[in-house]
């Protein structure tokens, strides 16, 4: 049974396209050799991440973020067994959202602040469930990005 992990963390620093791009083709490497599906978004210093597969490979790789010093305030906002893959054609998507689509998937009007989105989602983990919707309807929408080729 597939097991997923979603957590969110801030940027040490903001991010550029360029260590985007790169923190998408480590990924993508990375990810194939350990049958890790899932999507990211970065939206204004503001990472949310979904990682699938076998249960020790995620708890290791989420350990490894937990370490990487890009991240801070890193917090698991929810994991468990699921019956299926949200991701499974995605070794790593980019989710390209704006601060407005973020907000509206957790039930708040489009011009709640980031961070105050992300500490409703910390304090209400049933909204957890409400993201990984909305990340999914991109996806399913073509508004986000594929993993950058091999």
């Amino acid at each position: 049974m597939p097991y997923q992990l979603i957590y969110s963390s801030v940027s040490s620093t903001p991010m550029q396209l360029e260590e985007l791009e790169d923190i998408l083709e480590q990924a993508h490497v990375n990810n194939a050799s350990e049958d890790i599906t899932g999507a990211l978004v970065y939206v204004d210093g503001f990472f949310l991440q979904i990682l699938e597969g076998e249960q020790a490979a995620v708890e290791q790789l989420m350990a490894t973020i937990s370490r990487d010093l890009r991240h801070e305030m890193v917090t698991v906002l929810q994991s468990g067994d699921i019956r299926s893959r949200a991701f499974a054609d995605w070794r790593m998507a980019y989710v390209s959202a704006t601060p407005d689509q973020v907000a509206q998937w957790v039930g708040l009007a489009a011009s709640t602040a980031l961070p105050q989105v992300w500490d409703d989602v910390r304090r209400d983990r049933t909204k957890v469930a409400q993201v990984a919707a909305g990340i999914v309807a991109l996806l399913a929408g073509g508004q986000a990005s594929a993993p950058l080729p091999a």
